[in-house]
């Protein structure tokens, strides 16, 4: 058996591996473990190897592409830490599309079918929250207004399946196809919205606001509904709690250009943008 770890993980490592099976055949496999030393919360790790592994049992009936779970170890008793080995899907991260539309139009059109999904999951856990201004904002009122509003009621809103991460270090490809969505274990049930509003954000904070505004227009296209502004404006504001121009280089891996300067100048325009939808 052989193997290498993949890039990109922040809080597990993920490794390819190569094994023989009982017929004397070779397949590849990939292997998720939590490990202490990138895990802060390393007491929750049984909890997420068994939310990943029921939310990848009910995908299995469906037709999203996402791995089939071979085997669940949430204690460690078999690998020394909490794992979870799947079936490897086919494809790559591809953070620098030759056709950026179809690339998007990909994206929320696969987020649309994983909403219209009926599959068992953990309750939505977002709750009301206060909102600090980053000493980085360019535009401090802004802020203050976006934490007015995330302090508030979120709206009412129908309870779909949602992926949880959905972003582009998550979804894989093959010449240009999307051919699989990775990384199930913030799936939930709640409001879709978060979902896109989180795709937003991660789209603005690589690449452009107006990237992550076209990918809400095909969203919505897809779809035929608007997306309600207090979930794009609550998950705009995700980079004021933690330290994003840290992790982001290593999800990025070197696989394309991180403008980390000008990383809060391209959030505070996607916040800007989701307010003057209120």
């Amino acid at each position: 058996m052989g193997g290498r770890r993949l890039m990109g993980g922040i809080t597990s490592s993920i490794h390819r591996l190569a094994v023989e099976t009982r017929r004397g055949t070779r397949t590849q496999v990939v292997l998720r473990q939590w490990i202490p030393s990138v895990l802060d919360t390393t007491a929750d790790a049984p909890h997420f190897v068994d939310r990943e592994g029921h939310v990848l049992r009910g995908l299995e009936s469906t037709h999203i592409p996402a791995p089939r779970v071979l085997a669940v170890d949430p204690t460690g008793e078999s690998t020394g830490v909490p794992a979870l080995l799947m079936t490897r899907v086919p494809g790559r991260v591809d953070l620098m599309p030759t056709d950026t539309k179809a690339w998007l139009r990909q994206i929320a059109g696969m987020a649309a079918r994983i909403h219209h999904l009926d599959v068992d999951a953990e309750p939505y856990w977002g709750k009301q929250r206060d909102v600090p201004i980053p000493p980085w904002a360019s535009r401090p009122a802004d802020w203050r207004a976006a934490a007015d509003l995330v302090r508030g009621p979120a709206p009412t809103h129908e309870v779909r399946f949602t992926h949880g991460d959905y972003q582009h270090f998550n979804f894989l490809w093959q010449r240009g196809h999307l051919t699989g969505v990775v990384d199930w274990v913030g799936a939930c049930r709640g409001p879709a919205d978060v979902d896109v509003g989180h795709c937003r954000l991660n789209l603005a904070v690589l690449y452009s606001a107006k990237l992550a505004a076209d990918f809400l227009a095909a969203y919505e296209a897809d779809t035929g509904r608007r997306v309600d502004p207090y979930w794009d404006v609550r998950c705009a504001t995700a980079p004021a709690f933690s330290d994003w121009a840290a992790f982001i280089p290593i999800q990025v891996g070197g696989r394309a250009p991180f403008d980390g300067a000008g990383m809060h100048r391209r959030v505070d325009d996607l916040l800007a943008a989701a307010l003057r939808r209120t």
